[in-house]
């Protein structure tokens, strides 16, 4: 038997050898199943023609299932033809019978996803999308091989375009919308098409009142005029119902059925003139869409079990606004890996065990399914989360910067109880500081789950810090080790010291109203003042130095901004030293200071003690301190400017 089949069978079209890829492409004629479908159509129009038994309401929803059925096998041709060609026409028979409906479902979501060449790259498919998509409806060829006599006779005004070239792009990218539009269509029913055609899983449903029941809320009595299909689906293994009016579905589906048509026919024109090698065929142009709406607007509502698609009315919009869904909460996050993993005990602020605030806005559901959409937001400090925690959110933003997170698992340890919610559709976190080597973090990480013991995130980390948990990476290290690894990190930490330096701008009063962090240094920052009597120098060194002690001394020889002194130390943090050092204390108590100096010396911590060093621009022009507006919650330093032009609350409210 030969290796190929059909290669031993002759194929004859119009008196010429074919190939067999060459009979088929020729032999396949789209129009049938889409004059089936109209056929279909027009037998509804008619009726039921038999003894129903009084159900002939039931029977006709049946019938407009049925139309939806073989609409759906009408995409689903279409997609696999398009798909084969896309792999290429000289292996059509074998790419038609190897390309199976996952595969289309697969297709369209990455297309829809705007990673079409991640599926490109799967099939080892070197070219790019847009110029396959150009090549298969023909428009490849205008440019490159058009008479001009013939290009002459397009009138670029009707279809609002400047060029044959801009035309073009024109065309094929409200082609590629509708090729997109058609996957959504796929994707969206495609749950509902497997319960037509495994099982004929539909329970026609012409009683028009639905009961809508929330937890802790009365129950709502829904009616609608519509008669619906009810729909038994799985989705994840799980069995679901998804309501569908029955003409709302018809409608769609006759629409898409149009596109397929005409899509599919252009698509086999081109083929045919290839085969035939016609240098002659004609390509559809389009304008700009009307952009004209369905007068009718649907909306879902949905719980864990079921999915219904309704109009949308005044009482159903006002349902979905009190149905709404956000939830902030503290929690620990980590990932497993792309699934995201949200432990909480519900708390509404954080705490050592919960550090993170985490917001889920619930966006409506995936497609069909009773899966939600939402989106996540992530809020955090970093001086008061550990570095398990530090570690995890830098590999999560790793992960979204790149393929994202695919699932999200939320264990509610309050109510003992663990489900999957999806992937988010939006992902906010912010930026996080991430200046040491991840290798550095890493080790940290495994220390504290080692030792069990919280260690908090080094915004500055010592040489000798780093020399500990290197020495940590080299070893193989046990429970002992670990803990005196720990413990050496933090003895280097009590003798550390940390100077923060800010530049402030301030009030005469010293009214603090913009800062700049500019940066670190390590040390204690040593002021060499020249004091009034050696009696004061004497009492400043013995008092100066306790946790907690805090000094303002006014200098004079700045004649310069807040902005340029910012400007000036960003270059070089170190150069506070020289600048302090160009400075002067005011003796004379009745002149103002040209620039305040404020140092203070806060807490021990796990790293080291965090000192900080404010160089204060005072501004004259600022007569106060920031000022919370009443009306709005807006901070200000002009608050008439502010009430008479900024302040955006209704002051009748």
């Amino acid at each position: 038997m030969p290796n190929d089949f059909l290669g031993s069978i002759e194929f004859l079209s119009e008196s010429e050898d074919r190939t067999p890829e060459e009979f088929i492409d020729l032999a396949h004629d789209p129009d049938i199943l889409y004059y089936h479908i109209q056929e279909s159509k027009q037998k509804l129009n008619r009726g039921v023609k038999v003894d129903t038994d009084e159900k002939d309401d039931e029977v006709l929803v049946h019938s407009k299932i049925e139309i939806f059925q073989s609409v759906m096998q009408y995409v689903e041709a279409f997609s696999i033809y398009y798909l084969a060609y896309i792999k290429g026409r000289e292996d059509l028979v074998k790419y038609l019978i190897s390309t199976y409906p996952r595969e289309v479902k697969t297709f369209y979501t990455k297309l829809n996803d705007g990673e079409v060449a991640e599926y490109l790259d799967d099939h080892d498919i070197e070219a790019d999308y847009r110029d396959l998509l150009e090549s298969l409806f023909g428009y490849r060829f205008i440019t490159e091989d058009a008479d001009e006599e013939q290009l002459e006779q397009i009138d670029l005004d009707e279809l609002s375009a400047d060029s044959i070239e801009d035309l073009v792009e024109q065309s094929a990218e409200m082609l590629d919308e509708q090729i997109q539009d058609i996957g959504n269509f796929y994707l969206e029913f495609g749950n509902a098409y497997n319960a037509v055609k495994h099982g004929n899983r539909i329970i026609p449903q012409t009683d028009n009142e639905f009961q809508i029941s929330r937890e802790g809320e009365e129950d709502v009595d829904v009616a609608v005029d519509l008669d619906f299909a009810l729909f038994l689906c799985k989705h994840e293994e799980k069995a679901y119902l998804t309501g569908i009016p029955v003409d709302h579905l018809l409608e769609h589906s006759l629409d898409i059925a149009e596109r397929v048509h005409d899509l599919f026919t252009y698509l086999r024109r081109i083929a045919k003139a290839a085969i035939e090698e016609e240098r002659e065929f004609s390509v559809p142009f389009y304008g700009p869409s009307d952009g004209e709406e369905s007068p009718q607007r649907w909306v879902k509502i949905w719980n864990e079990h079921s999915v219904l698609i309704l109009p949308r009315t005044e009482a159903i919009a006002e349902l979905l606004a009190e149905s709404s869904y956000e939830r902030t909460v503290a929690s620990r996050l980590s990932l497993d890996g792309k699934t995201l993993q949200i432990i909480t005990e519900n708390d509404a602020s954080i705490s050592p065990e919960y550090p993170v605030m985490v917001t889920l806005a619930q966006q409506g559901v995936q497609g069909l399914t009773p899966k939600p959409l939402f989106g996540l937001n992530i809020t955090f400090t970093l001086n008061e989360i550990d570095i398990q925690q530090y570690y995890e959110l830098l590999e999560m933003e790793d992960l979204q910067q790149g393929v994202g997170v695919d699932s999200t698992v939320i264990h509610d340890k309050e109510r003992g109880e663990e489900f999957e919610v999806g992937s988010p559709t939006s992902f906010n976190i912010p930026s996080i500081y991430d200046p040491f080597e991840r290798e550095l973090i890493e080790q940290l990480y495994y220390l504290q789950l080692i030792t069990d013991t919280k260690i908090p995130v080094p915004l500055e980390m010592s040489e000798s810090h780093a020399e500990v948990i290197r020495e940590a990476i080299e070893a193989d290290i046990e429970r002992d080790d670990a803990i005196e690894a720990v413990e050496s990190l933090r003895e280097i930490g009590e003798d550390a010291v940390v100077t923060g330096v800010y530049v402030d701008r301030v009030t005469r009063a010293a009214d603090r109203f913009e800062s700049e962090l500019i940066g670190s240094i390590w040390g204690a920052f040593d002021f060499a003042f020249e004091f009034e009597t050696d009696e004061i120098a004497e009492d400043f060194e013995q008092e100066w130095g306790k946790e907690g002690d805090e000094i303002t001394v006014g200098l004079e020889g700045y004649s310069g901004s807040f902005d340029e002194l910012v400007e000036e130390l960003q270059e070089d943090v170190e150069d506070v030293e020289y600048f302090i050092d160009a400075l002067s204390i005011r003796d004379d108590r009745a002149q103002p200071p040209d620039i305040l100096v404020n140092y203070s010396i806060g807490e021990s911590g796990f790293w080291y003690t965090d000192h900080s060093l404010r160089l204060q621009v005072i501004d004259e022009d600022a007569g106060h301190g920031p000022i919370e507006c009443e009306l709005c919650g807006e901070v200000t330093m002009d608050v008439k400017t502010h009430l008479t032009e900024d302040c955006e609350a209704d002051p009748f409210a």
